[in-house]
């Protein structure tokens, strides 16, 4: 079966997740400080939930998948059916530049392949991180709301942010 690539740079690809990539991603969201920045993955981790997760592949309306740095899982991107784009990756990978990098590529293949005039995201406001790489993206931050956080299992202060088609 051939691999499904959405995209790749210069040391990433952005490709769909194989029954072989559930152990490395659920070894990545078996960290609390990684899941606690997003709005859907549980904790503790569940390994049926990042089975599920990770075999999603491209549809017409999103795609999702894992990101890998040469045979290594290093995190995850999606694009969903209403023109949002969340990641994540390993701690041990943060501040290298790669949610930039595959952002990049992502945001790219969006706007290529969907009629979206606009992609969204959300960032927790604790995750300044985050917020950086969007806005280095291109995306620019809209009005503060609240949202729900399954890993902390309550609602916090999320920063919006929009980035409209070139």
């Amino acid at each position: 079966m051939a691999e499904t690539v959405f995209a790749r740079t210069p040391r990433l690809v952005w490709r769909a997740g194989t029954p072989d990539d559930v152990e490395a991603l659920y070894a990545i969201v078996s960290d609390f400080d990684v899941v606690r920045q997003t709005e859907t993955w549980p904790w503790p981790a569940d390994l049926s939930f990042t089975r599920s997760r990770c075999i999603v592949t491209a549809s017409d309306q999103g795609a999702s998948g894992v990101v890998c740095q040469g045979d290594e899982v290093v995190g995850y991107l999606g694009l969903s059916p209403e023109g949002k784009i969340g990641y994540m990756f390993g701690k041990f990978y943060w501040g290298r530049g790669l949610a930039t990098e595959i952002g990049a590529a992502a945001v790219a293949y969006a706007f290529d392949r969907f009629d979206w005039q606009c992609l969204e995201a959300c960032v927790f406001a604790d995750n300044p991180a985050s917020g950086r790489v969007l806005e280095k993206l291109g995306f620019e931050e809209g009005n503060a709301c609240q949202g729900p956080c399954r890993a902390r299992g309550g609602v916090y202060p999320i920063r919006t942010f929009r980035r409209p088609r070139a």
